[in-house]
């Protein structure tokens, strides 16, 4: 063999092997993980994303998500109930398909149900607020009313307000409940005891939002086209003062000893979060990372967490502010798209078992290779846990599109792998959103993954011969490389020859 083949061949060779090493890179398996710690802690934030229908689950303590829950369409109010065992969110849908649900959040099985929040409207509720004995109050933008749902008799009382009612909220005492009326620039109150409207509607600055009620009897209410808040007193039920905040407040919350408030203010280009000083009504800025929408603080009154976006179609986040200091912790939490959280999203859970963490992973390679030729993809959904148990996570793993279980996607967890996989081959061709949720046990609470969208492709026909050409075209490309390279080898190897 000439010299001049060998360095061809030897080139060539190298071509493929780097080829081959870059291409097995890539098509190594990825994992969407959704991360959590072991924590018996009872307090969690419910951080409802609006463009991907689901709720992320924070613990407060470790804070890291612990679960993402498929909801109901546009996500916006949040209310937890007294003995933390359940978690109400409204779906407010869109211009164009009026939400009209609400979802009830077992917080023991991370089970999720819906129901109506008015027969036949779409009123497209956003604020909620919840009594001692469980009567819910929710806030419908599209009818002007406040619904007021018993849950053991079964019925829904409206209640006529004013009109674009958005936040909502109840007094410590159970006795009243305040709802801002962004379209008619007031606050209605209404007696619980009797369903109805007190009083005419309090006058207020232009567009207000969102409420919140101290425990010293003062309701806080952010009126967005005034960066303001306005301040009433529940006896009176008279605006005492307005404080200037930032530009188009949206969430509020008072810290548990009524000493501050916290404002997060929707401003696109510069995103802060004002808090007020309520002794003196002076107020300072807080800048956020992002674009804040929600705020909650937590039973202690030492963190408040804001909900923030950076646009549209992009991962959202949680920013949490040290209370004592006011500063930012650095690293936001991520959740879902746009997250909102309107009213008091964290709250008390009793809770002993160990929290776990649901990972599901595909490969890309299966992903591609279902593209081309129709093969299957195997999902893989795993469970863990941060703590050092001699026992493992035991029970079932449930493969779900939305709410719905996929048939025969109910699987046993290997006890010594934590794992169950899920062949993909008996869905539907077209798109599909898939989580896998863990059931829970005894010992170990439940946790469902992030969503993972996966494409079936099984039309088996064309597809191999779309992938003759891919192989021809990389081969092609490869041919050309290798005799480019064996060209300028050729012609340096005949320069020395020649010298």
């Amino acid at each position: 063999m000439k010299k001049e083949d060998k360095v061809y061949s030897l080139v060539l060779a190298l071509t493929f092997f780097l080829i081959f090493s870059i291409f097995f890179n890539i098509f190594s398996s990825t994992k969407l993980v959704f991360a959590a710690q072991s924590d018996s802690y009872f307090e969690y934030a419910y951080v409802p994303n609006e463009k991907t229908n689901d709720v992320s689950v924070i613990n407060t303590t470790t804070n890291t998500v612990i679960s993402t829950l498929p909801v109901g369409n546009n996500p916006v109010g949040v209310a937890v109930n007294h003995d933390g065992t359940r978690v109400y969110v409204t779906n407010s849908g869109n211009d164009n398909d009026r939400g009209f649900t609400f979802s009830m959040i077992n917080t023991d099985t991370d089970e999720v149900t819906s129901r109506l929040v008015y027969a036949g409207e779409g009123v497209k509720p956003f604020g909620i607020a919840i009594t001692q004995d469980e009567t819910l109050y929710i806030a419908s933008y599209a009818t002007g009313k406040v619904y007021a749902i018993n849950q053991t008799a079964d019925f829904s009382t409206p209640i006529n307000v004013g009109i674009h009612p958005v936040g909502v909220a109840i007094t410590p005492d159970g006795k009243w409940i305040y709802v801002a009326n962004r379209g008619s620039n007031t606050v209605s109150v209404i007696n619980t005891t009797t369903n109805s409207v007190v009083g005419e509607p309090i006058p207020v600055e232009s567009e207000p939002y969102g409420v919140a009620v101290s425990s010293d009897g003062k309701v806080y209410v952010t009126n967005q086209n005034s960066s303001s808040v306005s301040v009433i007193n529940t006896t009176t039920n008279n605006v005492t003062t307005t404080v200037p905040v930032g530009i188009y407040p949206h969430g509020v919350a008072v810290t548990p000893d009524g000493k501050k408030v916290y404002v997060a203010n929707h401003n696109p280009y510069y995103g802060t979060v004002s808090v007020i000083n309520t002794t003196t009504n002076d107020t300072k800025e807080i800048r956020i990372n992002g674009v804040p929408c929600g705020v909650a603080v937590t039973h202690d009154g030492k963190w408040a967490y804001v909900t923030t976006s950076s646009g549209k179609n992009n991962v959202g986040s949680v920013c949490i502010i040290n209370t004592t200091t006011d500063t930012v912790i650095p690293s936001n939490l991520l959740v879902g798209i746009l997250p909102s959280g309107l009213g008091q999203y964290i709250g008390h859970f009793s809770e002993s078992r160990v929290e776990t963490t649901t990972t599901l992973a595909s490969s890309i390679k299966q992903s591609i290779l279902n593209f081309l030729i129709g093969e299957k993809i195997i999902l893989t959904a795993k469970v863990s846990v941060s703590s050092l148990r001699a026992e493992k996570p035991s029970g079932k793993i449930i493969f779900m599109e939305g709410f719905t279980p996929i048939e025969g996607g109910t699987k046993d967890i290997d006890v010594n792998s934590g794992q169950a996989t899920f062949d993909t081959s008996s869905l539907s061709i077209g798109s599909h959103l898939i989580r896998a949720k863990y059931t829970g046990d005894t010992n170990f609470r439940p946790s469902t993954s992030s969503s993972q969208p996966i494409i079936i492709e099984k039309d088996t026909f064309w597809k191999p011969i779309i992938s003759y050409l891919i192989g021809a075209i990389i081969l092609g490309i490869l041919s050309f490389f290798a005799r480019e390279i064996y060209k300028r080898e050729k012609r340096k190897f005949r320069k020395r020859k020649s010298s």
